[in-house]
């Protein structure tokens, strides 16, 4: 008999086995094992044979539309100026984040100023995705709909119009509901995605046409399907924020063709993904004057500064094991400060309950927020009431020490520029020189002890 061995492999990483077993012993996942029959490779005689002639790099053409402008500010600056010809971006999410009304915004924008865009749905109905363009307001004759999942037919339909330039864009709306029959295996499947990612990133390649994937994510907020996809597309964008905030953050996790610390910042509505132009307005809009366990601290993400409200809590412990529960923070850094309070400063938290949050939903990673944290979390245990003109800034070390931060001056820039009139820094050789303003008064700190006998004595 002719027939094909047969193997399992596992759906979450591509670990293959010879039998099936309850448990990938590769990933650890349960019951992801599928089997898979490897068909019998096909003979080389039918293949063209194909010479191929390297360049000097100097002779290869680069001119011409290198960077397409999404008519969206906040999108183009997270992709490093605008949409490259030919890239191939993938654009992952939350479900009910707005990943979907945020591309069919740009879907509608691109279609009206460079041509016909092409969107291919697999989650929703043609009638689904009119009547949400409808609620946008953004229908366009430019942009055209196809609502289908099998890769052959769509295959197909891009091979007789592609090469005669009818699309300059093309959306997959999302690369995990699209199969190819012609593999033995499921849906959203390690096989599936990495076939048909490999097809259409060749076809953006070859028509220097510009393809955006939409990608789910996993239950920890890691994109879903293959790692290697994320190593195979030129870009990978992800958009962050909680569904019951207003607010969206555009982050972008790689890109070859631009920086990966650039953000972008959306306001989610009605009428779409809004772009907001003046983050740290917006985060601080609502800041509440005369409470404890509050302080504002500017953080860089990517070319901006943004001031966030760092909030904390401390109160008596429920139960025996004291809690620490973070939003936007890690929780292991939260941890690490509070050990430091403990050993160089004196206070105790073994039975309290402390609580940190960043309004706004903002997720921040940056070091530069430790001070804030420390001065927040001081705050709320002594129930002293800040300055609302009062911003700090500044790492904190293992020894309680205060050091040196990068970017100070463009910090200080965005604080004076919101009305602060006092600054606490590190006092540290290696701190940046920078012109200081009449109109905000700094206090340089060496370390917590410092900060604490400027700021509550």
């Amino acid at each position: 008999m002719s027939g094909g061995k047969s193997n399992y492999q596992c759906k979450e990483c591509g670990f293959k086995s010879t039998k099936w077993m309850g448990k990938c012993s590769n990933c650890g996942s349960w019951n992801s094992l599928e089997e898979v029959v490897d068909k019998e490779k096909k003979e080389r005689n039918d293949l063209s044979e194909k010479t191929v002639t390297p360049r000097p790099i100097t002779r290869i053409h680069s001119k011409g539309r290198t960077r397409l402008s999404s008519k969206i500010s906040e999108l183009d600056r997270v992709l490093g100026g605008g949409i490259v010809a030919g890239s191939v971006t993938l654009l992952g999410g939350a479900p009910g984040i707005g990943k979907s009304t945020l591309i069919l915004q740009v879907a509608s924008l691109f279609s009206s100023n460079y041509g016909r865009v092409l969107y291919i749905s697999g989650e929703e109905s043609a009638r689904q995705l009119k009547l949400r363009g409808e609620r946008l307001n953004i229908l366009t004759e430019d942009l055209l709909i196809l609502a289908e999942t099998e890769f052959v037919t769509i295959k197909e339909h891009l091979e007789k119009y592609i090469e005669k330039q009818e699309y300059q864009l093309i959306i997959i709306d999302s690369i995990q509901t699209i199969y190819d029959s012609r593999l033995d295996s499921s849906p959203g499947s390690v096989n599936q995605i990495k076939e048909i990612s490999n097809q259409l990133i060749a076809i953006a390649k070859k028509t220097e046409i510009p393809v955006f994937l939409i990608g789910h994510v996993t239950k920890e907020g890691e994109l879903a399907g293959p790692k290697v996809l994320e190593h195979l597309v030129d870009t990978v964008l992800r958009i962050e924020g909680d569904r019951n905030y207003t607010y969206r953050i555009l982050r972008s996790v790689k890109n070859r063709y631009g920086s990966t610390n650039e953000i972008g910042v959306f306001a989610m509505n009605s009428e779409g993904m809004k772009v907001v132009k003046n983050p740290s307005r917006i985060f601080l809009q609502q800041k509440k004057r005369d409470i404890s366990g509050s302080v504002i601290a500017p953080i860089i993400e990517g070319s901006r500064t943004i001031l966030v409200e760092v909030q904390a809590l401390v109160s008596s412990a429920t139960f025996s094991t004291p809690q620490r529960i973070t939003t936007g923070v890690s929780k292991k850094r939260v941890s690490i400060l509070l050990a430091v309070l403990e050993k160089k400063a004196g206070f105790s938290f073994q039975e309290r309950d402390v609580h940190i949050n960043i309004i706004g939903g903002l997720k921040v990673k940056e070091p530069a927020l430790d001070l804030a944290i420390i001065t927040a979390i001081i705050s709320s245990h002594r129930d002293y009431s800040l300055s609302s003109g009062l911003a700090v800034i500044g790492e904190v070390g293992l020894a309680g020490e205060i050091r040196a931060i990068g970017q100070l001056e463009k910090r200080i820039k965005e604080l004076k520029k919101m009305g602060f009139n006092r600054v606490v820094i590190p006092d540290n050789e290696e701190q940046e020189n920078f012109s200081e303003s009449t109109e905000i008064r700094f206090k340089r700190v060496n370390n917590i002890k410092d900060v604490i006998n400027y700021i509550f004595k």
